[in-house]
């Protein structure tokens, strides 16, 4: 019995830990359903304040967002809490704006402040919500890129490239750039087979220190998780490698796993 009790409590707890999602884009805005409060940027508007879900006669739903006078109601994707397509920050009555939600149309007069109907697209693009999990998997990212500043790794360097796996290129003049942040690594390049490559560190491939503190730096592709990069970079002796493990799933299920490193000369771009 006490075991059954536990695992419920157990089950509960999460349910409620995984109510707030945070704001992608800035980790310090987040929606929460277990308080029923929100604090919310979006471009130059802001808002906190109490949260509502409600369900409109066609089925879809919405957050409502209670501000003083002016109040947000975004559109939700899939009839997920984490997930909008559509938003209306409008000034007006919070009564009257239940009501267009619920019934998806009002012969009122409203004040639109800002609407998914004027800047279409972009809203998607900038309000991605995450869960309490992905949002400690970001700030352990970020946390990374803290490291790599401290090793003094951050900067922008020339490289003049000799070697591509088992091809020499000493007589020619294959050189690039290499911009590290506390974000990503950006390489660009006149090497045919490297002309631009960009890669996000990942908490999970360092997790030893010691290993920024030498300057090798892992990560993945941006956009592309099935990209595993590492970078070596030595700025006592100007030398430098990248290796890029790259791997293609096809529809029949065949891998094709692909390792390409690159080994250069440095020099920090004044």
């Amino acid at each position: 019995m006490n075991k059954f009790l536990l695992i419920i409590l157990l089950l509960t707890s999460f349910s409620v830990f995984s109510q707030r999602f945070y704001d992608s884009t800035d980790l310090k805005y987040y929606i929460d359903f277990s308080s029923n409060f929100a604090n919310l940027r979006f471009d130059k508007y802001r808002i906190n304040g109490p949260i509502e879900e409600i369900e409109s006669f066609y089925r879809n739903k919405f957050t409502l967002v209670k501000g003083d006078s002016i109040h947000w109601m975004l559109g939700q994707s899939e009839n997920k809490k984490n997930k909008y397509l559509s938003y209306l920050i409008i000034k007006g009555d919070y009564k009257k704006l239940r009501k267009l939600a619920r019934r998806e149309a009002s012969s009122k007069k409203f004040e639109i402040i800002m609407s998914d109907k004027i800047n279409s697209g972009y809203f998607r693009d900038h309000f991605n919500f995450v869960s309490e999990i992905e949002y400690e998997k970001i700030n352990r990212d970020k946390q990374v890129g803290e490291y790599i500043n401290d090793a003094g790794l951050v900067g922008i360097f020339n490289i003049e490239i000799f070697r591509n796996n088992n091809i020499n290129y000493q007589e020619l003049d294959i050189q690039g750039v290499i911009e590290i942040t506390k974000k990503e690594i950006r390489l660009e390049s006149n090497l045919p087979t490297l002309t631009s490559f960009v890669g996000v560190y990942d908490s999970e491939l360092n997790e030893d220190i010691s290993f920024i503190n030498r300057g090798i730096i892992s990560g993945r592709g941006k956009n592309d998780n099935l990209t595993i990069f590492t970078m070596n970079i030595n700025l006592k002796n100007n030398t430098g490698s990248l290796t890029i493990i790259s791997v293609k799933i096809y529809e029949d299920g065949l891998k094709l796993n692909k390792r390409e490193t690159t080994t250069f000369l440095i020099s920090r771009k004044d």
